[in-house]
């Protein structure tokens, strides 16, 4: 396992060179690695000298093999928390299954940047880079992206030409501005129009701007593309359940903000005047205010700093914040940006209090507000919510990438092995609050593949098998005669009409018109593979279902592997397989019927046929879990131990290897 532990080395590494020393490195590698106790003895020589690629640990793991992202960005990826546009792309094309490399002009001028996981197989100061080091892994028809007109990435435009490749520019700020005095190169931003394949304008004065720039330098057959910024659905989902941050400040009424505080663009005057005039609200601002000191010492005992958050921290002070606010000055910067936090705001479902910004006027929960009186007069009526759920899916990252990667590659389309070729079966039983929203998305996003959908319900009474009645037009509809995971999807099979089939459960959701590709890519180039699945686990030292791989580093897979299999079991919540193996091994066990181990069971089953189960993250689906079962009872827990002791003693006499193989 020694590689995958120095996938943590190199982002301790680089994390290092800004901010650590080597007794924090240590300290970090010790709390980090799950493979060697240790590792943390490695010197900071060998450190320096790790492979920037990873290259597979094993024979169990499959090596990314698809295109390349090469993402060009002004600052790192772990700049403002990991939150700006640069990283939300690269995070989205990774779970796509994409090799992504993150290539940044300008170090962070941020202090005590909080240590956060970066999913990418490169990511380096382009000054310390030279061209010969991408060239060994540079395919033709990659992917570049580029956000800014930084006189350093003039070369690298050159060489995505040179290997043809594909080029994106998108065109995020105002560069004429303030805002662009140490990055804009005229001559650079002229190249990079000329040789783009796509040009994007991320607000909709950008779009203007835009197009003034393809005219001026008479390339009049480009088009600016609006793709304004997105937010990360999975991440900011106000039906998960957050603790209270102990550092946040709550009042009679409570408001949030985070992002960057020292830019002209931010309305202090504004934020000050609503702290004095409401001395019993609070008022939590987020981000780094190491710069801003004598903005701090004159601010009101109600307005709080709370220094910069990881991006997968924010969610948790939204959730309990009553107003997020977007306090920005109009004008210059102000009117050519696209919010990013005011989509997050959203899908926290939150009111969000707003100046006069062009782009963001129509979106839904977002009251814009011209002066001061207005201000305070909608923070007293406190305005109702209106349902945002239509937006928020058109506007996730997965939506971005999935309109870059349309307009650059329209012909890519998935084999016919797999068109039309697959049965979806999902369980139904009681979930009415959640199973509305699978079905709906697995429609949404149908066209790609057009399978089929088959739904089983295991004798609900909360009404949700009466609403999906008016769906007989789209799905299958069956109705099992118990309560059952087992007899449940087994009685889905036998409805599947198509050569592969998937299970999902209903608290799942399908993000993106993409999200089968990497599964089918995988089955078509592995032999022998009997399965793959989304979600994995080891066996402890009993031989009961343990550890699952979310508890490792990267999900115990590094962002340049694809699929790994030194798992022991696979759960069946994304769980593609062949039909025809399905029943020449005899499909689920019904004895473990109501629920647990049923998974576990099937998998063992599938390797005891000489077949290989794989476990691979890059399955486009969201997920809120525990929401189809009730974890934690003690009902659930005695069912859990039956089922476990069922599961111990037939495989223990049947094939006791599958178990002891994969402890840990």
């Amino acid at each position: 396992m020694k590689k995958a532990g120095s996938s943590i080395f190199k982002r301790v590494y680089n994390y290092y060179q800004y901010h650590g020393t080597l007794e924090t490195i240590k300290a970090i590698i010790r709390k980090l690695n799950p493979f060697y106790k240790n590792s943390y003895k490695i010197s900071l020589e060998k450190m320096q000298n790790i492979d920037l690629y990873l290259e597979p640990i094993t024979n169990n793991e499959i090596k990314k093999e698809t295109k390349n992202v090469f993402i060009f960005a002004t600052v790192p990826y772990f700049d403002v928390g990991g939150g700006q546009r640069s990283a939300q792309l690269a995070k989205i094309f990774n779970r796509m299954g994409f090799n992504v490399h993150y290539i940044y002009a300008f170090k962070s001028s941020e202090k005590n940047v909080p240590f956060i996981e970066i999913p990418v197989t490169y990511h380096k100061y382009i000054e310390d880079i030279e061209q010969n080091e991408l060239l060994k892994y540079i395919k033709s028809d990659d992917l570049f992206v580029f956000e800014a007109p930084a006189k350093s990435f003039k070369e690298y435009i050159k060489l995505a030409k040179k290997t043809n490749c594909k080029i994106v520019y998108e065109n995020i700020d105002n560069w004429e501005s303030s805002l662009g005095n140490i990055l804009f190169d005229r001559e650079t931003l002229k190249l990079m129009i000329k040789e783009s394949d796509m040009v994007v304008g991320t607000a909709k004065e950008l779009i203007k701007q835009t197009k003034e720039y393809i005219k001026k330098y008479s390339f009049s057959k480009k088009e600016a593309i609006y793709l304004p910024n997105a937010v990360d659905d999975e991440l900011f989902n106000p039906r998960k359940s957050y603790n209270k941050p102990s550092d946040m400040q709550l009042g009679e009424k409570s408001f949030l903000y985070y992002g960057s505080l020292w830019g002209e663009w931010f309305d202090w005057d504004l934020l000050i005047d609503l702290a004095l005039a409401n001395p019993h609200y609070s008022f939590n601002l987020i981000g780094d205010y190491s710069g801003i000191s004598n903005k701090v010492a004159c601010c009101p005992h109600n307005i709080h700093f709370l220094g910069l958050k990881k991006q997968t921290e924010l969610p948790a002070y939204l959730k309990y914040a009553d107003y997020a606010i977007l306090p920005f000055k109009p004008g210059d910067i102000g009117n050519y940006v696209s919010p990013l936090k005011v989509f997050e705001y959203i899908a926290m479902d939150k009111v969000v209090l707003a100046t006069d910004l062009p782009d963001i006027k129509d979106y839904p929960n977002v009251h814009i507000l011209k002066n001061f009186d207005e201000w305070i007069n909608c923070i007293k009526e406190m305005p109702k919510l209106v349902d945002n759920q239509d937006f928020i899916t058109q506007n996730n990252w997965y939506s971005r990438c999935s309109a870059i990667l349309d307009y650059i590659y329209p012909k890519n389309l998935p084999s016919k092995e797999f068109w039309q070729n697959i049965s979806i079966i999902i369980l139904n039983y009681n979930n009415k609050n959640v199973i509305f929203r699978c079905v709906d998305t697995l429609l949404k996003f149908k066209e790609r593949y057009n399978y089929q959908i088959v739904v089983v319900d295991n004798q609900s009474t909360d009404g949700s098998y009466e609403e999906l009645k008016k769906y007989k037009d789209k799905i299958t509809l069956v109705r099992n005669t118990k309560n059952g995971c087992s007899s449940g999807r087994n009685l889905g099979v036998k409805k599947a009409k198509y050569e592969y089939i998937m299970f999902l459960d209903s608290d799942e959701w399908i993000t993106n018109k993409y999200w089968l590709d990497s599964y089918l890519k995988i089955f078509t180039s592995i032999p022998k593979i009997g399965a793959i699945g989304w979600a994995a686990g080891w066996f402890n030292n009993k031989g009961l279902a343990y550890k699952v791989a979310e508890a490792f580093e990267f999900k115990y897979m590094p962002p340049n592997i694809i699929a790994r299999k030194d798992i022991g079991y696979l759960a069946t919540c994304g769980f593609l397989m062949k039909k025809e193996l399905f029943k020449q091994i005899g499909g689920f066990d019904e004895a473990y019927d109501p629920t647990c181990y049923e998974d576990t069971d099937l998998s063992l089953n599938i390797r005891h046929h000489g077949f290989e189960i794989y476990y691979s993250i890059n399955l486009g689906v969201g997920h809120l879990p525990h929401q189809t079962t009730k974890s934690g009872t003690d009902a659930h827990t005695k069912l859990i131990m039956e089922k476990g002791n069922y599961f111990l003693e037939k495989w223990l006499k049947l094939n006791p290897n599958l178990i002891n193989k994969y402890k840990k």
